[in-house]
């Protein structure tokens, strides 16, 4: 796959054809409410759909609601057997580095200060992504009736919903920054789950095979088609990844007051995540590690004495740290536990409830559900 310039400009002018019909139609035919409804209950993934759908949407879901044909389980499975191994540095890796890399595409995060969505409220993205990703990466989540199921389900609806309000405004210079959450820009964000996302693990100093990293960029890859993203563009290798990452960077990632926006919201939420002194100024240091300098230094990102030290994990790994995984990286699964154990909220109507976990990763996270409940009750 070539992403060309001519090529890659062309994709900021595509959206999600079919779910995006289906938005205008509901809008024009006055049947919002039945579509809040819906994204209220594709929250809660145990529940059918509700009993009254207008005919569009009720067909689509069902379209929709498995993966596509073909789909390699085992590698699949393998992906997930990854995320079961490491997935609370790769919660905090979400919730840090990820976004920031995110909010570094100028055009692409004017689409999140113009819904007003993160700049008030932070904490609701990063909960809303890593419930997303938990839906989505538990054992089973993509498989018939998974929850991931319904949780990619929505995530779409919700794009097509987002794009149709922002055009409405009349406020929206398409010309100039392309369909809102366009194709290109979808194809940025999934790499901030995929590739990033290994990068990251890297980084801290864990040990990703070769084989782990393809497998988990594959799950990813059968994700992006599930959430309207065309198959063709979606890199197929981790080289495919590093090649489109350098070319959406050259063209998007830069300075902008939107970012830094974002970014400082993004790090006054992370302030204290763990009580004391001693983890002071670790997450600015994290994310500088994860995405770099120059992207850091564009979102305003401070420094602090903690880079010095990430300069020697793996040296210090070797002798701190049974696994061999790097100080670094214990450092993230301490970091990351706490950022799951918080309160987080609800998707909808900003109302605070437990973070839903599947028993089977909190047994292998060592995370006490019943504490959690507890926790939440007590904040």
């Amino acid at each position: 796959m070539l992403y060309t310039d001519e090529f890659m400009e062309s994709l900021r002018m595509e959206g999600d054809s079919i779910p995006d019909r289906i938005i205008k139609e509901l809008f024009k035919n006055s049947q919002v409410g039945a579509v809040n409804a819906l994204l209220k209950q594709l929250i809660n993934n145990d529940q059918s759909y509700p009993e009254e759908l207008p005919d569009n949407i009720e067909s689509w879901l069902k379209d929709t609601a498995y993966c596509p044909e073909g789909v390699d389980w085992v590698r699949m499975r393998n992906a997930t057997d990854l995320f079961q191994e490491h997935g609370i540095a790769i919660s905090l890796l979400l919730a840090t580095g990820s976004l920031v890399y995110c909010y570094a595409a100028r055009k692409g995060v004017k689409v999140l200060t113009f819904s007003y969505r993160l700049g008030q409220n932070a904490y609701r993205r990063i909960a809303e992504t890593g419930q997303f990703v938990i839906h989505v990466m538990a054992p089973g989540g993509l498989e018939s009736g998974g929850q991931g199921i319904k949780a990619i389900q929505k995530v779409r609806l919700m794009h097509s919903a987002i794009r149709h309000l922002i055009q409405q405004t009349g406020r929206w210079d398409e010309k100039e920054n392309g369909v809102p959450i366009c194709q290109e820009d979808l194809l940025g964000t999934l790499l901030s789950f995929s590739s990033v996302i290994i990068d990251g693990l890297r980084r801290l100093g864990m040990k990703i095979t070769e084989k782990q990293a393809e497998d988990y960029l594959y799950f990813w890859k059968i994700v992006g088609i599930m959430l309207g993203i065309r198959e063709d563009i979606i890199p197929k290798t981790m080289e495919h990844s590093v090649m489109l990452a350098e070319t959406i960077g050259r063209r998007h990632h830069g300075p902008s007051p939107e970012g830094v926006q974002m970014t400082r919201a993004l790090l006054e939420y992370h302030t204290d995540l763990i009580p004391g002194q001693m983890f002071d100024n670790i997450i600015p240091a994290l994310i500088r590690e994860i995405i770099g300098d120059e992207i850091a230094d564009w979102m305003e990102v401070p420094r602090s004495n903690w880079q010095k030290l990430m300069k020697f994990k793996e040296q210090m790994g070797l002798f701190l740290d049974s696994d061999y995984s790097g100080v670094f990286g214990s450092m993230a699964n301490r970091l990351g536990l706490a950022l799951l154990r918080r309160q987080t909220l609800s998707m909808t109507d900003y109302e605070y409830t437990p973070f839903l976990i599947p028993t089977e990763l909190q047994k292998v996270w060592g995370i006490d559900g019943d504490a959690e409940k507890k926790d939440v009750k007590n904040e």
